[in-house]
């Protein structure tokens, strides 16, 4: 690989040390890879429907752990408090959690073992899907191609065998076929939300979400009320001019003033978004989620038009607000009156405007990362006065 960096004159210069090249092994393209928080392990989905798990030793020299007939969608790591564990998604309409166990040798095709699967109760594949860690707690938060968001939590948190779930709503209203929404989530990953939002009236518990479909992205709090389980409520909605958005990133850190969501688009464009909360009520947010389903609602009421005369079908109608019979609006604690505005402080373009398919912060917020059609990864921060920058950029040889 090589490296490019930019001076303080913004002129593109060569960087001493750079990326390397990673022989993965797999026998066919990489389609998801995911590094654990402490940056010690990497895990791999390939086409080969196979997963890799590689240590990365000082010397930055890798070992291959385990490697086993899984999946090739999407791979994430539980935060390391919880151990060596991760979940991935793949054609076969399953979630699986998988932990190590030491007790297997290496390449044995055995070290890791499935402890968790869940299949979708619509039947339909999962796209997505983001954990939340703090500490011993773990939330895990899932979405299908029909837009069914699902939100979960362990039964036992020991063993992570048992998962319960807390909430599910069509945040966007139920996809049909034919259309393409390309549905992603991802949770604020700090311990509390930023601190302003804290100080407008937010649990200090509170989950944060981001969901992006079409051009659109939602922004959810869910709260615990006294007696029940966490529930998501609607806070405000994003949209941009992009034709499509692929993938969205939550910056983790709740020092700062105000929350940032980057998404990756279809132009060839990374947009990030500046949320507040005005400490002020003049302007409610009055965007109170009409898509919401009780957990146990019957999958075949899901998404039910409330007046059917006339009425849009499938994401259209969620995209245009239509009420859904399951429709359940539930104000905690006034979160609700909670003011959240929105804006887009930066629109940053890949050099050949190919497709951007992934966006990441770094586990502070301090940077982000982006990768597209053409193999390369840009990397972003914030200058002095405020401003967006590339300030590195690696390619193929």
């Amino acid at each position: 690989m090589e490296a490019n960096g930019f001076n303080q004159h913004g002129q593109r210069q060569d960087c001493e040390y750079g990326f390397r090249n990673f022989d993965h092994g797999a026998a066919d393209v990489i389609l998801a890879v995911a590094f654990n928080s402490s940056g010690t392990r990497i895990a791999l989905g390939s086409a080969d429907h196979k997963i890799r798990v590689y240590d990365v030793e000082q010397d930055e020299t890798s070992t291959l752990v385990d490697q086993w007939r899984g999946h090739d969608a999407e791979v994430k790591w539980i935060g390391s408090t919880l151990g060596h564990v991760f979940g991935t998604i793949g054609g076969d309409n399953k979630f699986k959690l998988w932990r190590e166990d030491p007790s297997q040798a290496s390449k044995g095709g055995r070290r890791f073992r499935c402890i968790f699967s869940q299949s979708p109760s619509n039947h339909v594949a999962y796209i997505s899907f983001d954990f939340k860690t703090v500490k011993h707690e773990v939330w895990l938060v899932l979405i299908s191609r029909d837009g069914l968001l699902s939100l979960l939590e362990p039964s036992e948190p020991e063993s992570l065998s048992l998962w319960k779930e807390l909430d599910t709503m069509y945040p966007f209203g139920q996809h049909s076929r034919g259309t393409e929404p390309r549905f992603s989530v991802s949770l604020h990953q700090s311990e509390r939300p930023c601190y302003n939002a804290v100080i407008a009236g937010l649990d200090p518990k509170a989950l944060s979400l981001a969901v992006s479909a079409m051009n659109l992205i939602k922004i959810f709090r869910a709260v615990k009320p006294d007696e029940g389980n966490y529930q998501f409520h609607e806070m405000v909605e994003l949209s941009t001019d992009a034709p499509m958005i692929n993938d969205v990133s939550w910056a983790p850190g709740c020092i700062r003033p105000s929350d940032l969501v980057a998404a990756a688009c279809d132009d060839g464009s990374v947009r990030i978004f500046e949320i507040t909360t005005p400490h002020s009520v003049e302007s409610m947010s009055t965007t109170i989620s009409e898509s919401r389903i009780p957990p146990g609602t019957s999958t075949s009421t899901r998404g039910t038009i409330t007046n059917s005369q006339n009425a849009p079908s499938g994401i259209g109608a969620g995209l245009a607000g239509v009420s859904r019979a399951a429709a359940a609006a539930r104000d905690v604690a006034g979160i609700t009156k909670i003011n959240h505005k929105w804006e887009e402080v930066a629109v940053l373009s890949h050099d050949d405007n190919s497709a951007v398919w992934k966006v990441r912060w770094v586990h502070d917020g301090s940077a982000l990362a982006s990768t597209g059609d053409a193999g390369k990864l840009h990397l972003w921060k914030q200058n002095v006065a405020g401003y967006f920058i590339e300030f590195a950029e690696t390619g193929p040889e």
